[in-house]
């Protein structure tokens, strides 16, 4: 077990990483291989991460299988760590590593957080001889390595971080660069060659023998997951002390060694809490996608069980809002990986109004689920006042010929033509009754109290518009005026 020295300052504390190695059966190996596998690892870990990390690696001392389920709780792991004796500060990190031979070595990673209680996605890598297990191992783990930052300060959506060793993923970086640069500038050149000695030749990340990453490391366009650690006043964990913000995350803008620059996405306005607490520790973890699409299901918010279909998902990019797709009949819809963003904000329309904000990471989770508004009752009102307004028009322009020939009957002298129109303007339908018919239906639509606040007030706005155009209505003074002018006619038609 790797045991914690006093506590470092943030920027220079490395990461305490037990590596925990289980050989399956299938691999026949005898009980010196891991401790000879072990050997290997830690020397040339120290050779390719240098001081960000301090690794301890031995046989795991309990079957790994059930902790690489993506079932696994993490809160009791860290109780399996506990029963073995190792605390939170004395071990950052526990590697789980599993190997099967299968004609090929196959390897499982699996990364646990000590200070997060959090588990990382189970990654595997294959490779042919046992001699390049180790190496393997190393890619895979700096590969997959997820970094923790620390919050300094939020303004909104930008916020500041510090990663954890910083100043040591640094120096590391600039070792590793120079260390390569200089091995290859001692390979003598082709006799034919002129070399000017004065430059060295710069290398290809893939042409060196080292792991492409610096495990820590936090480059600009990589996303990380906000978490909330609650502590007593000792600095240990309060129970259900941890909590990851929901459908937010951070994306890196800028890294200057020292401090991070990002924005955080988030469907909430205010997600993390923009003050400091002594006993709160606002941190972010890094995320490794382990798939190349997630997909998001939609469901109603008061019921799990009910998929909302036809919903229309949106991207918000740089060259504007790009359709994404719409939900099935099972409410799901594929959110595949956008090389160019790490973190993609989706919004979610239906009829045209915007129902959620859905930050996602494409690849992070196989699937998610996002339980919003269910938009269909204000669907169906929608729907309703569309067909009564088709209605209203119709009564209201059939009035308005009645109304005319009625007039223009009177205007000719032909009373019994103006009788007969203006008695069919009165059979016919009033606006009124309609009116009515969008009362009723009104105080059918808003009578369900689970409806949500927000489609209520909707609804309501769509009988409004309705009610305001029967306000507009004139017909009925204009059939009284009608009716006293035809009476006027006949006076006049019977007067000698």
């Amino acid at each position: 077990m790797a045991v914690g020295a006093d506590p470092l300052p943030w920027e220079i504390d490395p990461y305490r990483t037990q590596v925990w190695i289980e050989p399956d059966a299938s691999c026949h190996v005898d009980d010196g291989f891991v401790t000879r596998l072990g050997d290997r690892l830690q020397q040339q870990g120290y050779a390719t991460s240098g001081a960000v990390m301090r690794t301890s690696y031995q046989m795991a001392p309990l079957p790994l299988r059930r902790w690489m389920s993506e079932s696994a709780d993490p809160a009791r792991f860290a109780e399996q760590l506990k029963e073995l004796g190792i605390e939170p500060y004395q071990c950052d990190r526990v590697h789980l590593i599993s190997l099967e031979l299968d004609g090929d070595w196959k390897i499982r990673f699996r990364e646990f957080d000590s200070l997060t209680q959090s588990f990382g996605a189970v990654h595997e890598a294959s490779v042919q001889q046992r001699e390049l297990v180790s190496s393997a191992i190393l890619r895979l783990s700096y590969a997959k390595f997820a970094p923790l930052a620390r919050v300094n300060e939020v303004q909104k959506s930008n916020i500041t971080l510090t990663a954890r060793g910083a100043t040591l993923v640094e120096e590391e970086a600039i070792s590793r660069t120079q260390r390569w640069s200089e091995a290859v500038g001692q390979i003598p050149p082709a006799e034919d060659t002129e070399v000017d000695w004065e430059a060295l030749p710069a290398a290809a990340p893939s042409e060196s023998p080292l792991p492409e990453t610096v495990p820590g490391m936090i480059g600009p366009g990589e996303a990380l997951q906000p978490v909330l650690r609650r502590n007593d006043r000792q600095g240990n964990l309060v129970a259900n002390g941890i909590v990851f913000m929901p459908w937010t995350y951070i994306r890196c803008e800028e890294n200057d060694g020292l401090q991070l620059k990002g924005s955080m996405v988030s469907g909430y306005s205010q997600a993390m809490p923009g003050r400091r607490n002594v006993r709160t520790q606002r941190l972010a973890i890094g995320i490794r996608p382990l798939f190349d699409a997630t997909t998001l299901k939609l469901v109603d918010k008061t019921s799990e069980d009910t998929p909302l279909a036809g919903y229309e998902i949106y991207a918000k990019n740089a060259d504007g809002p790009e359709l994404v797709g719409a939900s099935d009949a099972n409410g799901k819809v594929v959110i595949p990986n956008d090389p160019k963003n790490s973190v993609r904000l989706l919004y979610v329309r239906s009829g045209g109004n915007l129902l959620a904000r859905l930050p996602v990471v494409p690849g992070f989770e196989q699937s998610t689920t996002a339980r919003i508004t269910n938009d269909g009752p204000r669907l169906l009102a929608e729907g309703f006042v569309e067909g009564w307004r088709d209605q209203l028009i119709d009564t209201m322009a059939r009035r308005q010929i009645l109304s005319q020939r009625v007039e223009r009957k009177i205007e000719e002298g032909e009373i019994e033509e103006a009788e007969r129109w203006l008695a069919a303007l009165r059979s016919g339908r009033t606006v009124n009754e309609l009116a009515f018919d969008l009362r009723t239906a009104k105080g059918q639509f808003l009578k369900d109290n689970k409806l949500d606040p927000t489609i209520k007030r909707r609804i309501d706005q769509l009988f409004e518009k309705g009610q305001r155009l029967v306000a507009q209505d004139k017909s009925l003074l204009v059939e009284g005026k009608l009716a006293r002018d035809l009476e006027a006619a006949k006076k006049n038609a019977t007067q000698p």
